[in-house]
């Protein structure tokens, strides 16, 4: 699937017109597409309301009015202008031919009652901020009707380049977009707005298509990417992790790192951890290579288990430091000194690990590759700016950081977002059955697997999450049970199979 912002949207429409096809060809062939599409899902639709914006969206909106018209629905049709231009204006003037009835703003509750569907063509792809009283009113009443929305390539409100909702916002059961789909309909908040997303074929030829700034990450664009183990390989050659996790009180957060990196396929482990939870973790990792480093009082790795980690470190191609380790100044030092003195492997830091470098400038000023793996809390502690910021700019707060932090940004959510430089990716696989303990770790685990094998952090990350939200798609699958009996270690017998569905 393409994932299109709203300006290269604007350059392939643009584009395709200058090559000779008439913007008045793509917006017939936009519009009665989504009619069709919308009588496919809503099959017993026979009264509709189409609410009409006044640019280009509108003009769409007055297509599918024809259309459904000419399919046998009673349709009524609310015009936000009294005058159009170009090609709105001639699909607007063929509806007032045709005898469809317009209604007035006032009228459109009633209308909503009587309606099967509701079409929403008021703003488009296009909108960006908040949207205006007038509108607004027209969005909360299609809102607060029973009636289902269709909404034509964005829904109204929603930010079609990077998902943002500042303030009213369509909430549609289905959006149709036109020949891609727009980032905002896949990247929360907007995803939650658009409900299921079509994308409909308009008549864009390959030579009009711009580069996308977005990926849609899922099986084939990850195919043949991750690395096999050559005939000669051994079991340093083939990747080596080394994980510095967990403390005294929390010893499963490595155990599912652990877990996540051997079956995602590097060949040796080695797991540095506080002396005191080394013996109960060798006893269960039994393929890993488990070393106990200095601890403090309190059972945490602290600065003075730096040497022990740099030990390990020559052996390691990635490695993995983090989650379960706790808070504190010790573990705040210890991470400060690892990102300084690990000159050339890949490092990815989880959990704890973010937490403690909140106010700390070591991630920006490491030069080796950094992959950063946090939800909204732990990535609004980084840019100072809290949790329900991230979540409202999802995609601005994670480009954001990947240019403070000089690192590639692994934002988790519903809607993964992977970001590099200039570079962004959404993840198209997953469960709400994730929302548990532990699978973050598991994720880290895979990550930092596929970096010890040599993927450069981007597409690492691009296909570790793909392959962690493939596995719990996987175990739904298979089990038949409800998301809220998932575990992490369930991931365990399914991340092999989800890895085996790209190489």
């Amino acid at each position: 699937m393409k994932l299109y912002t709203a300006a290269e949207m604007s350059r392939a429409d643009e584009a395709a017109q200058n090559l000779g096809i008439p913007g008045g060809v793509l917006m017939e062939r936009a519009g009665s597409e989504m009619a069709k599409t919308a009588l496919e899902t809503f099959a017993s639709t026979r009264a509709l309301v189409v609410v009409c914006g006044g640019g280009n969206n509108g003009g769409d909106g007055f297509v599918i009015a024809r259309e459904l018209h000419r399919f046998g629905a009673s349709v009524s049709v609310l015009a936000t202008k009294d005058e159009y231009k170009g090609d709105a204006k001639t699909n607007h003037d063929v509806l007032k031919n045709l005898g469809v009835e317009f209604i007035r703003p006032e009228d459109l509750e009633t209308e909503l009652e009587k309606a099967d569907l509701a079409v929403d063509a008021l703003l488009g792809t296009g909108f960006s901020g908040e949207v205006r009283e007038k509108e607004a009113n027209l969005i909360r009443r299609m809102n607060g009707s029973e009636t289902p929305v269709v909404a034509v390539d964005m829904p109204s409100g929603v930010d079609g380049s990077t998902g943002e909702v500042a303030g009213e916002a369509v909430r549609a059961d289905l959006t149709v977009c036109a020949h891609a789909a727009k980032v905002g309909c896949v990247v929360s908040p907007g995803r939650e707005y658009a409900g299921e997303v079509s994308v409909i074929e308009i008549g864009i030829p390959k030579e009009a298509e711009p580069e996308a700034s977005v990926v849609w990450t899922d099986a084939d664009s990850l195919r043949g990417s991750i690395p096999r183990t050559g005939d000669d390989s051994h079991k340093y050659s083939a990747g080596a992790v080394l994980v510095a996790a967990s403390s005294r009180s929390m010893t499963g957060a490595a155990a599912m790192v652990v877990g996540g990196a051997e079956r995602a396929g590097c060949g040796i482990v080695f797991l540095a951890t506080p002396e005191s939870a080394a013996p109960a973790l060798d006893s269960h990792l039994t393929e890993a290579l488990v070393y106990g480093v200095p601890e403090n009082d309190e059972g945490h790795m602290h600065g003075g288990s730096l040497e022990g980690i740099l030990e390990l470190t020559g052996r390691a191609t990635s490695l993995i430091v983090g989650p379960g380790m706790g808070v504190g100044d010790g573990q705040k030092e210890l991470l400060e000194s690892i990102l300084r003195d690990v000159i050339e492997a890949p490092i990815l830091l989880d959990a704890d690990a973010l937490t403690n470098l909140a106010d700390s400038d070591a991630i920006a000023k490491r030069t080796a590759p950094t992959v950063i793996t946090p939800h909204a809390g732990e990535l609004g502690r980084l840019l100072g700016s809290g949790a329900r910021e991230v979540s409202a700019r999802r995609l601005f707060s994670a480009r954001n950081a990947a240019e403070k932090f000089g690192c590639t940004v692994l934002l988790k959510g519903s809607d993964t977002l992977i970001v590099e430089g200039s570079r962004a990716a959404v993840n198209s696989t997953g469960h709400v059955a994730l929302a548990t303990a532990g699978t973050g770790d598991v994720l880290s685990g895979v990550i930092g697997a596929l970096l010890s094998h040599g993927m450069e952090p981007f597409e690492a990350a691009r296909a570790g999450a793909w392959v962690h939200g493939r596995a719990a798609e996987m175990w739904i699958e298979s089990t038949g049970w409800p998301a809220e009996s998932l575990v992490a270690t369930d991931l365990f017998d399914f991340i092999p199979e989800a890895v085996g569905e790209v190489v």
